[in-house]
């Protein structure tokens, strides 16, 4: 079963006193030394209540309640909002979503009449929890979109992480894999300073690799989340997590250990009053009995399971747990005694009749194609062949609307080489005529200048003439080679735009998507065709420009080392270092000056070491950007030998850069350079560009 939270959290029984609890000791004490009923005692009320939903939810209601009383006698709608905000989040840690939702209501009305977008968005980000509960998944999609937007408009991180998660949640829960594990990546990226809102999310891309049956990476992401939440003490969380580990035990048929996770699992929920983790930790502890034969403790704990899930109104797991004790019906039909109907049969599909509805009504794939499985298997049993087809065939329509994402991949890669092949036959074509403009110009000042010359010798005695036609000679050969400089422009922007994107690295990275594909690495394939594809789109976007963003351009060149990386199995490490005083969003560059350098580096210098490192670091000189690329692999001295291999041809990607370094100092913009410095061990380029900004 899928666990329906977004923190999703592991941690082992017993730990010892942690932070949260050393917190809530000091919050306690203040409280209690802060009797008086004014904005300092409100202050300590709703910090505390929120700092209760993750140990002991009870409390946490009942110092909310307070805090909301406090705040209307002193007329305070910032912390009413708040108190209603914390008091929904314990009810919802409760499982007790009717509530939840009410409070979190009352939240978002007191902060849209008083204009507080910050107030809304996480009030909104609670309402989508509660939604989610509910197995109204559009609600929840609609809200959690709603809240990233007004995050991202403030800038607030935390706010943005918990909405790209929770978001990549409710995806897991409609088995839209790719979908899921795309959003907790984006919020992995904004939570790297956070070891908490990471290892929730590293969780997650777990929960996506277990139901991607990868269960030695979910193990993996499991462990790494476990180590960070053993330090933060949340017991919800260590619940949450426990229950993860003992359901990826469970599915690799290590069911004592599955028994000992679950176990602790429930020991944690009954502790906090969680009922629907409490009802999920049943079910996992009935479907390890089931597979030990012991099916009347798989019944036993089935039916109080599906009494907590009906309290919270939970659509989906209600479902699946109704599917869960069909199998135990199917195996033992006495057990069906309690269920009304003239026959087991009919007792038996009636049942899994229910299940489907409420698989169906919650929009989850994953449940109705679960539920069709448990009704083809009875109507076998029973003899109805028809019927059992039936669900049969809807069974696998099912099953091809969840694992179908391989054939979504291959028209991915098909996508962006067609893309790919039409800007290049643009490109291709808009410099062809440049270069046709261009040459028609020169031909034509040639003709003029043979004709000021020839004129010059007929009027040679006329020296005032003699001199104007001086002048028009001048300036005929200033606008030829003006055109020529033009054309040299416009063939090395093309050569360079062909450099950049080199047909060897677009073979070795759709090469790399599909070797990822077939080692069944649909994560790896993922991620390396989500770089791929940007660093594709960038480096069409900026071939535009004659000039971009620092920023832009680092960007470009770190998604280019990130796939270098990943293809050659991170071999090779890099470090981007950029000087404090400069503002990249302000500084701008040509376009991938810096990319052939580092090119060079991975393919003749670090690629053939262990333990290669790039660092690049950018730098401002007086009126001069200076960017340093360093490797430390063999250099050009000891790079090759005479007696092993010859020597390696020029860079065509080096020559090019030299080449655009040369027309900007012809264009005026004197002082850039290239320089090549071989060190003890690797070599160090120096590209020295004007320092321009845009404002």
């Amino acid at each position: 079963m899928i666990n329906k939270f977004w923190l999703l959290i592991i941690a082992l029984m017993p730990f010892p006193l942690p932070a949260q609890e050393l917190k809530l000791d000091s919050l306690n004490q203040a409280l209690e030394g802060h009797p008086q009923p004014d904005t300092i005692r409100l202050a300590i009320l709703n910090e505390i209540a929120y700092a209760y939903y993750t140990v002991e939810p009870d409390k946490g209601i009942a110092f909310a309640t307070e805090a909301i009383a406090l705040a209307q006698q002193l007329d305070r709608p910032a912390q009413l909002a708040s108190a209603y905000n914390h008091k929904g989040s314990n009810h919802w840690a409760k499982g007790e979503d009717s509530l939840a939702l009410a409070a979190c209501e009352e939240a978002l009305k007191i902060h849209r009449r008083h204009g507080n977008k910050l107030g809304v968005a996480k009030a909104l980000n609670n309402l989508a929890l509660n939604y989610y509960n509910l197995s109204d998944f559009k609600k929840a999609l609609e809200y959690h979109d709603e809240a990233l937007s007004i995050f991202t408009a403030l800038n607030y991180t935390p706010g943005i992480i918990h909405s790209y998660s929770n978001t990549g949640v409710v995806y897991l829960s409609l088995s839209d894999y790719p979908k899921a594990l795309e959003n907790f990546l984006h919020g992995a990226r904004f939570a790297a300073g956070d070891s908490l809102l990471l290892a929730n999310i590293l969780l997650n891309v777990g929960l996506v690799h277990k139901n991607m049956h990868a269960y030695d990476r979910s193990l993996e992401y499991a462990e790494k989340a476990r180590a960070l939440f053993v330090a933060s003490g949340q017991k919800q969380g260590a619940a949450n997590a426990l229950g993860n580990l003992g359901t990826l035990y469970s599915e690799t048929g290590r069911y004592r250990e599955a028994l000992r996770h679950y176990q602790a699992a429930l020991q944690l929920n009954t502790a906090i009053g969680n009922n629907r983790r409490k009802a999920s930790d049943l079910v996992n502890m009935a479907v390890v009995y089931q597979h030990l034969n012991k099916y009347d403790s798989a019944h036993d704990y089935l039916r109080e399971s599906l009494a907590l899930y009906e309290q919270t109104h939970d659509k989906e797991n209600t479902s699946a747990t109704m599917v869960k004790l069909a199998e135990i019906y199917l195996a033992v039909p006495s057990l069906l005694d309690h269920l009304s109907g003239a026959s087991a049969e009919k007792k038996l599909v009636g049942y899994l009749q229910q299940a489907l509805t409420l698989a169906t009504a919650s929009g989850s794939l994953q449940s109705q194609r679960i539920a069709w499985e448990s009704l083809r298997k009875t109507f076998e049993k029973y003899g109805r062949h028809a019927k059992a087809l039936y669900a049969y065939k809807q069974q696998v329509a099912f099953t091809d609307s969840i694992y179908n994402s391989e054939k979504d991949k291959e028209l991915a890669r098909h996508q962006i080489q067609f893309e790919f092949e039409k800007k290049e036959a643009s490109l291709k074509s808009e410099h062809e005529k440049d270069m046709a403009v261009a040459q028609a110009e020169i031909e034509r000042q040639k003709t003029v200048e043979t004709a000021i010359l020839a004129g010059g010798l007929l009027l040679v005695v006329a020296g005032v003439t003699g001199y104007i036609l001086y002048r028009k000679r001048k300036e005929a050969e200033a606008k030829r080679k003006e055109a020529e400089f033009s054309a040299l422009i416009a063939d090395t922007e093309m050569k360079a735009l062909r450099a950049q994107m080199n047909p060897h690295f677009i073979f070795n990275s759709l090469n790399a998507i599909s070797n990822f594909i077939a080692a069944n690495k649909p994560e790896h394939a993922d991620d390396y065709l989500t770089r791929f594809s940007r660093i594709i789109r960038m480096i069409l976007e900026n071939s535009e420009y004659r000039e971009i963003t620092l920023a832009e351009d680092l960007e470009a060149l770190e998604l280019y080392l990130q796939l270098e990386a990943m293809r050659l199995q991170n071999r090779f490490s890099y470090e981007i270092r950029v000087n404090d005083s400069l503002d990249p969003e302000n500084t701008v560059v040509p376009p991938l000056m810096l990319q052939p350098f580092v090119e060079n580096s991975i393919w003749h210098g670090i690629s053939k070491v262990d333990g290669g490192k790039i660092i690049i670091a950018i730098n401002p000189q007086d009126d001069k950007l200076v960017c340093v690329i360093e490797d430390n692999g063999p250099g050009r001295k000891n790079g090759f030998t005479k007696t092993t291999r010859p020597e390696p041809k020029k860079s065509l990607g080096i020559g090019i850069t030299q080449s655009r370094i040369d027309i900007l100092n012809e264009q005026g913009r004197s002082g850039a350079t290239l320089a090549f410095a071989d060190l003890p061990q690797g070599l160090r380029v120096t590209v020295t560009l004007p320092l321009l900004q845009k404002f």
